[in-house]
């Protein structure tokens, strides 16, 4: 493998066999999977991102809710809009073409997403037809991005900005794809040998995402995931990366610019905007952020620390949720809800855990707390009181992934689709629709 292009490849052990006797010396084979990544210049990149008809949601990752549609993203592909007028028979109406894709927020008439490093801006005046309008360039260090073309050679180096300067655009190139193909190699046995990894440029963090957020005191901000790294409030959009949070001024709607990026932990995964603070979660515990006073550089105002997991949170004025869970990335053993008493910020106490099966996605509408447990389906809870939460229903129609519950209807993500349930009637909670 070119040593140019080592960062893209990512190279999987699929399974060992061995030959010969047990000596000193003996050959085995090993068979490798290796992803070849297929190179797409920049220019051709950015004039294929735009809205087309609608395509089956294969997989989901991060959703928002804006009036009447949501946008549901499938990961490194694009953005699903669906017109949910009618929660009884919703309709798939387009398809959002952004490869390099994991995020997504929205307020107003605007939509922000990233594409790799790059963030864009679409002008969603007709939900149904988004118009790209800007690209802000090379503002997500931690998502993957360009990569160099050597015009002689023709291979490939990662581009990194700060260290090599600008460049032609017409130099820069974008992985679209991979080509798949299996090799075996002979080699000299080693006993228990350590798994071979090639790192990988973009690697995929948990995706799954869910949870209504607070819209940061305005009405024209969309409803996001408990997992999702965007989160807006008044005119800032907060990104949260790999181990910091960027701030964008979003004044200029179009055209974000840039404002300041804060040092957070070197395992950040999620942001929950609430009001005039962040909910940051992390491998390892959960970060608490002013953003009033200075936006641009928002202030640590307490933390907690937690086994390690992956671990979303959601909160309210007094209180935060956070479910951990294990198979993850994350490592982790537990599968827990723990609720914490955050009425002082600056020390936080664990009010109560509660044992889980598979947690992932949570949302809560006023004392109503839903929570996505994997295979036990959506589980709905009257926490009235925080210490002690009273199940009221258990949905097992699928495997649940994520939740965004709000005014009687709660969307849910599952590993089937999309399915939407009505708990006008907490003693009637039904099964509106599937897509």
């Amino acid at each position: 493998i070119a040593q140019s292009i080592l960062p893209v490849y990512l190279v999987i052990i699929a399974g060992i066999t061995l030959s010969g006797c047990m000596k000193d010396n003996i050959k085995g084979l090993r068979t490798f999977t290796i992803n070849t990544p297929i190179f797409e210049s920049l220019t051709e990149f950015r004039a294929n991102i735009k809205a087309g008809v609608a395509s089956d949601i294969k997989t989901t990752g991060k959703i928002a809710i804006s009036g009447e549609y949501i946008f549901i993203s499938t990961p490194g592909e694009g953005i699903h809009v669906i017109d949910n007028s009618n929660p009884e028979a919703p309709k798939n109406v387009s398809f959002i073409n952004i490869p390099g894709n994991a995020d997504l927020a929205i307020t107003g008439n605007t939509l922000y997403a990233d594409a790799y490093s790059d963030l864009i801006t679409f002008d969603i005046q007709n939900p149904g037809n988004p118009v790209t309008k800007n690209f802000i360039t090379n503002v997500f260090s931690n998502y993957g991005g360009y990569y160099l073309q050597d015009s002689i050679n023709k291979t490939y180096s990662f581009y990194y900005p700060m260290m090599m300067g600008p460049v032609a655009e017409k130099s820069l190139y974008v992985i679209k794809g991979w080509i798949k193909k299996d090799t075996t190699v002979e080699y000299d046995y080693i006993p228990n040998p350590s798994p071979i990894y090639f790192g990988c440029a973009n690697c995929d963090y948990d995706l799954a995402s869910a949870a209504v957020s607070s819209s940061g005191g305005s009405k024209d901000i969309a409803t996001s995931g408990s997992l999702s790294r965007f989160a807006i409030t008044n005119n800032f959009l907060y990104a949260i990366g790999y181990d910091s949070l960027s701030a964008f001024d979003i004044t200029d709607r179009f055209t974000p610019a840039l404002k300041g990026k804060t040092f957070v932990n070197w395992s950040s995964e999620t942001v929950f905007p609430f009001k005039d603070k962040l909910f940051i979660g992390t491998t390892n515990g959960m970060y608490m952020y002013d953003v009033q006073s200075s936006p641009d550089k928002p202030s640590l105002l307490g933390q907690v620390s937690h086994i390690r997991s992956c671990d979303p949170v959601i909160a309210d004025d007094n209180y935060a949720y956070v479910t951990l869970r294990d198979g993850t990335q994350c490592s982790g053993f537990a599968n827990q809800l723990d609720v914490y008493d955050i009425n002082d910020l600056s020390s936080p106490s664990l009010l109560k855990t509660y044992q889980l099966t598979h947690p992932t996605g949570l949302s809560k509408d006023g004392d109503i707390l839903f929570i996505c447990d994997g295979k036990d389906g959506l589980k709905v809870f009257d926490a009235t009181d925080k210490s002690n939460l009273k199940l009221i229903k258990q949905l097992k129609d699928a495997e649940t992934i994520d939740v965004i519950a709000y005014g009687g209807l709660a969307i849910v993500m599952t590993t089937g689709g999309i399915y939407e349930y009505s708990y006008t009637d907490l003693n009637n909670i039904h099964l509106l629709s599937k897509l």
